[in-house]
């Protein structure tokens, strides 16, 4: 008999089961947390309250959680409107850049963005990237996390953002452009 242990898992965080939850929570803390961090300029203090937030909603929201839908997805959801929801408060939008159409297509392609990810590591230190990576849209810094920090497939990355691997491919292209070209207008 073989079992589907996602699925058992799956269904013992949507009954509320406890030591499942903290083993969740144990999973997934550092993750959430590092997407905070790299993401957005805030303190740690604010960070590990969006956090704390994120997992009481999350666990409130669990049992409407329907077994068939992705889960990475749902829960990555949630994360984000728990990330909207302290930017209202505090008054603050980054968000505003979420809805980029994809109207280029094969245009985008032209340059490998493997090699734009070795010129990155190469020329910039970390303090330069992440603030470079401050100033992308949301769009752009999510699917660069979930690529070059998560190290995401563009298949795992369109499941989550429920887009297209095609698209996942293209704002991961266009979002190391726009890193590229910040890094290089401030390099000294």
């Amino acid at each position: 008999m073989v079992i589907d242990f996602e699925l058992q898992f799956k269904t013992l965080l949507i009954q509320q089961d406890e030591q499942t939850f903290n083993e969740f929570y144990l999973q997934t803390v550092d993750i959430f947390f590092r997407y905070v961090k790299s993401n957005y300029s805030i303190s740690s203090e604010d960070s590990q309250d969006i956090i704390a937030d994120f997992y009481i909603k999350c666990r409130n929201g669990l049992p409407k959680y329907d077994i068939n839908q992705n889960f990475s997805g749902y829960i990555w959801s949630i994360f984000k409107n728990n990330l909207k929801d302290f930017f209202k408060k505090k008054g603050e939008n980054p968000f505003s850049n979420l809805n980029i159409e994809d109207d280029h297509q094969f245009e985008d392609e032209l340059e490998d963005p493997q090699d734009m990810t070795e010129l990155l590591e190469q020329s910039f230190n970390f303090e330069q990237i992440q603030k470079a990576m401050t100033l992308l849209d949301e769009t752009s810094k999510e699917v660069i996390f979930l690529k070059y920090i998560e190290e995401k497939s563009y298949e795992e990355i369109a499941d989550i953002l429920f887009i297209s691997q095609d698209t996942a491919r293209q704002r991961c292209f266009r979002g190391l452009k726009e890193l590229k070209d910040r890094l290089s207008a401030n390099k000294v």
